[in-house]
């Protein structure tokens, strides 16, 4: 057999990095679950524009549990600029929860409810970036859509405005209001499917309640957030941490695979029944493998990945097979292999759920035997 002594990659390695950037992603992109089923029978949301060009948003939501259990809900909003005012019903706490794309705000109920319960919730926030001033075109506008929700329908849903400027203002009703009365223009919508959406816009020629400090243009259109720019940061740095540290990985493999040929060749030179043995066992390989010698001598183990010598086989593949035939037993423990958080996050300004759950697998060291 031909003695020749080739490089010992193991190019199969580098799935292993593979693995762990798809195990990072899917750590950074969780996937979540509502707790219970639900509909709302209903949403009230009233606009109050105000003179600095922001908008009063207040939405009034009831509740019906169907099924399971909820603790606590979301509620979309058209982006993430807003500061939280108030909040009441059985609202214990509302917070931001602007993550993943979803723009909105948490609401922890005062109690987990339950099947066949109802609640009621209201809080109040300062949106900006909603009202757009056009001086060029000499008018003000604002385009909203409610928060939906993906898997409940909404029995009743209405939004108000509290128009700043007189009715005869605006250029531009979209749809027209059902209803005004006084400076209150009001919306209906009644039995909205799951993921259904009201959308409106309004335009004024009037302008004069606003502020000279209002910047001039249009709010931002842009549908990345700065949420987006950093959770695409971390996916990368993280990524070429791992790729970094698994080419280290194997540059460090291959060098102790080197090491090990170089010490089965030294030893065959010295030890000529040693030698042979090997060869031996190298030949009875390629036989049972049906590997075929090419022009130059040079045997391709397709299962290994690149050319094989004897003292390969003896140092490498030899040496695997023996480790796979004796493995060493498993360790008696018992550990949690699963790591549970609430978390929840819907499409951008709805899309909301209700309590969701989220569990992340991750490789229990004691459970699977491994030796840290």
């Amino acid at each position: 057999m031909p003695g020749l002594r080739i490089s010992a990659s193991v190019p199969r390695w580098l799935s292993a990095g593979i693995f762990a950037l798809v195990l990072l992603v899917g750590l950074v992109s969780p996937l979540s679950a509502d707790t219970g089923t639900y509909r709302i029978s209903s949403y009230i949301v009233t606009l109050e524009p105000q003179n600095s060009g922001q908008v009063k948003i207040t939405v009034q939501q009831q509740w019906q549990v169907l099924s399971g259990d909820i603790p606590w809900v979301t509620v979309g909003l058209p982006n993430d600029h807003f500061s939280i005012v108030s909040y009441s019903g059985a609202a214990s706490k509302v917070s931001a929860a602007n993550a993943s794309g979803f723009s909105g705000v948490r609401v922890d109920l005062d109690r987990d409810y339950q099947p066949g319960q109802a609640f009621r919730v209201q809080f109040s926030v300062l949106q900006d970036n909603l009202l757009e001033r056009l001086t060029a075109d000499k008018k003000w506008r604002i385009a909203y859509t409610p928060g939906w929700y993906d898997r409940a329908t909404i029995d009743s849903l209405q939004i108000n405005l509290v128009s700043p400027v007189d009715y005869q203002t605006y250029s531009l009703l979209n749809p027209q209001p059902g209803g005004v009365q006084g400076n209150t223009f009001t919306w209906s919508a009644a039995n909205l499917q799951a993921g259904a959406r009201f959308a409106l816009t309004v335009e004024s020629l009037d302008g004069a309640f606003l502020s000279s400090s209002v910047p001039v243009g249009g709010a931002s259109k842009s549908p990345f957030n700065t949420t987006f720019f950093v959770i695409v940061g971390v996916i990368l740095v993280l990524a070429l941490l791992v790729f970094l540290a698994v080419r280290r990985s194997r540059q460090a493999q291959e060098e102790a695979v080197k090491r090990r040929v170089a010490a089965v060749e030294e030893e065959m030179a010295r030890d000529k029944q040693k030698k042979t043995q090997v060869e031996e066992g190298f030949e009875k390989y390629v036989e049972n493998k049906d590997i075929e010698a090419d022009a130059q001598g040079r045997y391709y183990d397709k299962s290994y990945g690149n050319y094989i010598t004897p003292a390969i086989w003896a140092a490498v593949i030899a040496n695997q097979a023996n480790k796979s035939t004796n493995p060493r037993p498993p360790s008696s423990c018992a550990c949690a292999c699963v790591s549970c958080a609430c978390a929840c996050a819907c499409a951008c300004a709805g899309g909301g759920a209700a309590g969701c759950s989220r569990k992340t697998l991750h490789d229990c060291a004691r459970c699977s035997g491994k030796r840290l």
